[in-house]
């Protein structure tokens, strides 16, 4: 029989009905960067980020395509020549051709994707949505409950374990903790609207000094 190719373009449109660009944030930059569209596909690797021991991988396993979590570029550069490192990596895809592929913050909105993941991997009941005034369609952040209240040290030893996470931080007071909003990645900008949801408590990444202090005036739990 005869079997048509997978192309990149046929990757972009199944990534993009499980997980569309349009529920990506604005300052985001998910799709494709890089490849011909038409392009056969027979090997992906899947990477957190694009680093230079990713590509050197990629060109040895001789992948057609990567597919990252993080966009190699949030501001694509106004020149192409070769200055700095993530301009070289550019290159050595290109001659290899290997084509780049992001899926972000659309990927943490997906149903079924990183947000709802991290919700299961904390054993959360009943879990909805946030809403999200610039995406009505699909909220980002995920919000459920605890099977019983817990302290904020047990919690927070309690996601370390289920995340596998070598240590966390965090932020809080004598409030027990019992409905969670979950943020992939870094969520600070979604403590109002967790706040509104009714949570108690935000599980999110890259917590800075100071988001962790209104955190606490808030009377949020964090945990990074």
């Amino acid at each position: 029989k005869y079997y048509m190719e997978t192309t990149v373009s046929d990757i972009c449109v199944f990534m993009n009905e499980y997980a569309s660009l349009t529920y990506a944030e604005k300052w985001d930059n998910p799709g494709l960067l890089l490849g011909h569209v038409e392009a056969p596909v027979h090997k992906i690797m899947v990477a957190l980020d694009l680093m230079p021991e990713v590509a050197e991988q990629a060109i040895e396993e001789e992948v057609d395509l990567i597919i990252t979590h993080h966009p190699y570029y949030f501001h694509l550069p106004s020149s192409l020549a070769v200055t700095d490192t993530k301009m070289e990596v550019m290159y050595e895809l290109i001659k290899h051709d290997i084509a780049v592929y992001a899926a972000h913050t659309n990927l943490d909105a997906a149903r079924g994707g990183v947000n709802d993941v991290l919700a299961d991997r904390l054993g959360l009941n009943d879990v909805t949505e946030i809403p999200r005034k610039d995406c009505p369609e699909q909220g980002l952040a995920r919000i459920g409950v605890l099977g019983e209240p817990m302290e904020l040290k047990d919690f927070a030893a309690y996601v370390r374990d289920q995340l596998g996470a070598a240590h966390v931080t965090f932020a809080g007071g004598e409030e027990p903790v019992f409905k969670v909003a979950v943020v992939g990645g870094s969520g600070a900008d979604f403590m109002d609207d967790a706040m509104a949801a009714g949570a108690d408590t935000l599980v999110t990444g890259d917590v800075k000094y100071h988001v962790a202090q209104k955190a606490l005036n808030m009377g949020l739990n964090l945990v990074d």
